[in-house]
């Protein structure tokens, strides 16, 4: 098990047999207090024993409640050993960082484990009558002998099709994933999973004026950023020119303009010969207005990175490796690695983003204004979406369809936006039909519940990105620290009133007034969405052979057979466009369902029997 994870945590790798269990860590050193790290860690009579991939985000408040001796010269293990031998499990509503750990409780035969509250470390297990396993990923777990018992098939057919995951589940029959803010229970007689933690759970928060709340965000999310600050090793940061990863990025570079340090952005821009169609649409090129935010900032090194020299279906076979599951968009995760290897050029160990800012800090819904109107707020419904319309967020048809939510059919739902649904999976026919894909497609398109707390709850479950953590650690050598996925913050956002974000008649609006003074308006105000990858054309012209060849390969395996369209794939090789690459009935097909099927179906080929 330790072998198969030592490319997660390079730096340490220590194992204990106890009886009846055995446990051990291999991580990878950049809090300064890691060279104290010695885990496990035993108890002075040896009645708990600790194991630990932590980062404690509350440090100084804890060593005090506990009143720790030179808490300075304690790694963030010992620190959390300490909590748990105050409060037991319930360390867990004192503790406040990225962290999943286990415990082994020998007189009563039982472990405990547990993961942070928004997922930034994965945590993954197997049980069968005689065995039970706990690995940060599924390759620890892959590992043993026996486990592996094949794919989990309606798992894998949700991913490739868009419907929601189920979110306790792998890839893998056999081996689930315990959930951020979930703990886990293990004795002999049973296994208990359960959530310790409802980030719409909190009291409400309530101010007088709006200011107050974006003043409050501006506090809250440079907290979170300072706690992910702490490092031995120089951080970087993602820039797009979007709200979320420029609001990381600033909130960065003045936390360390104050320590007079610098900070790395770096931005994705397309390829030199990209042809820059359809830009009335979409923002292809984030790199002249991230630029405008870098030249706010003196103390911001800009680097702007394309993805030449970077070959797709090599990166992405590497990520998915040890990712233990399919990459979502191959594309992005082009220019992912190509940004992560020059940050690791400047030698930067740490890599700020804003990835989960959708969730809190930005937080897009129109669900709101269908609150408006079983509230009765007429007026207030009408204000706000005339202003919305004004601004340029939204039009008459689609605030209507929100407004008036799942009273409307999903047909007439569907013709009063007038949009064509231009999804197509690749997936086979007879899974199609077996597990109703189409017609769950458009209910989900077109009936969605008027209900903002499934709706955040969804966007939370939705931004657990432990896995992908963990999987760029063993790609790149780099950590990656999301502020906006912040205990705090999530507690913050999902406690204030839901209108906030259409105060004023923005969309997002409570970004958009926080960060007035730190952004310029070009894109504290912009709707033109950016589109990541906007040159995937080009980087999937480049390996049309091997493209061809992958398909080869993947109609020699059964799996892939099984469950991917081959023939349809195939189809849109030999029909490639020559233009319209910026049209979604042209960009959805030929980039989203064609380069996601290429991704599953290498996972599937790649197992086919067990590792090893």
């Amino acid at each position: 098990m330790q072998q198969a994870l030592r490319p997660y945590g390079r730096s340490v790798a220590v194992d204990c047999d106890a009886g009846p269990i055995s446990c051990g860590v291999s991580l990878t050193g950049l809090l300064p207090e890691d060279r104290f790290d010695r885990q496990p860690i035993w108890n002075t009579d040896r009645s708990f024993c600790l194991v630990a991939d932590v980062r404690l985000d509350n440090r100084e408040d804890l060593a005090r409640e506990l009143n720790l001796i030179h808490p300075e010269e304690a790694a963030d293990s010992t620190i959390l050993m300490a909590a748990w031998l105050r409060w037991g499990e319930g360390c867990l509503e004192h503790i406040v960082g990225a962290f999943a750990f286990a415990v082994w409780i020998p007189s009563r035969n039982e472990i405990f484990a547990a993961r942070d509250h928004t997922g930034e470390r994965p945590l993954f297990y197997h049980r069968s009558e005689r065995l039970f396993a706990l690995a940060s990923m599924p390759k620890g777990l892959l590992a043993l002998p026996g486990v592996f018992r094949g794919l989990e098939e309606e798992q894998l057919v949700n991913w490739l099709t868009g419907l929601p995951l189920d979110w306790k589940k792998s890839c893998f029959v056999g081996i689930e994933q315990i959930p951020p803010a979930h703990f886990l229970r293990v004795t002999p007689y049973k296994v208990e999973c359960r959530q310790y933690w409802d980030p719409l759970g909190g009291p409400p928060v309530r101010f007088t004026r709006d200011e107050d709340y974006a003043e409050a965000l501006r506090e809250i999310l440079d907290r979170a950023t300072a706690a992910r600050l702490r490092t031995t090793m120089p951080v970087g940061s993602h820039l797009s020119a979007g709200l979320d990863s420029s609001a990381v990025a600033v909130s960065a570079a003045g936390l360390l303009a104050a320590r007079g340090k610098r900070l790395s952005a770096f931005t994705s821009v397309p390829r030199p010969d990209f042809n820059d169609a359809g830009k009335a649409n979409f923002l292809a090129n984030e790199g002249p207005l991230a630029a405008e935010v870098a030249d706010l900032y003196p103390n911001i090194d800009h680097v702007q990175v394309d993805t030449r020299g970077y070959e797709l279906l090599h990166t992405t076979q590497t990520w998915t490796d040890a990712a233990s599951e399919p990459a979502l968009n191959l594309v992005n995760l082009l220019w992912f690695q190509a940004i992560s290897d020059k940050a690791k050029q400047r030698g930067i160990g740490v890599m700020l983003h804003g990835a989960g800012g959708n969730g809190t800090i930005s937080w897009e819904s129109w669900t709101i204004l269908n609150e408006f109107f079983r509230q009765g707020r007429w007026l207030k419904l009408y204000k706000t979406a005339r202003n919305l319309r004004r601004n340029g967020g939204i039009s008459i048809k689609a605030a209507t369809r929100a407004s008036l939510g799942d009273i409307l059919p999903s047909w007439l739902s569907c013709a009063l936006i007038q949009s064509r649904d231009y999804s197509q999976p690749l997936l086979h026919p007879e899974l199609l039909s077996r597990y109703r894909v189409k017609s769950r497609l458009f209910e989900q398109a077109y009936n969605e519940k008027p209900d903002i707390a499934a709706e955040r709850m969804y966007l939370f479950n939705s931004g657990d990105f432990g896995a992908a953590n963990a999987a760029f650690m063993a790609t790149s050598g780099l950590e990656f620290r999301d502020p906006t996925t912040d205990k705090r913050l999530y507690e913050y956002c999902f406690a204030i009133p839901p209108e906030q974000y259409l105060a004023g008649g923005h969309s997002r609006s409570l970004a958009r007034r926080a960060m007035k003074d730190r952004l310029p308006d070009s894109i504290r105000l912009r709707y033109t969405r950016g589109r990541q990858g906007a040159d995937w054309y080009l980087i999937m012209q480049e390996i049309f052979p091997k493209l061809q060849d992958e398909l080869l390969l993947l109609g020699q395996s059964t799996s892939a057979s099984a469950m991917v369209d081959l023939p349809r794939m195939q189809e849109l090789l030999n029909t490639w466009p020559s233009s319209g690459y910026d049209q979604p009935p042209v960009w959805s097909l030929w980039h989203g369902a064609l380069s996601r099927a290429f991704s599953l179906g290498y996972f599937l080929r790649s197992h086919e029997r067990p590792e090893g």
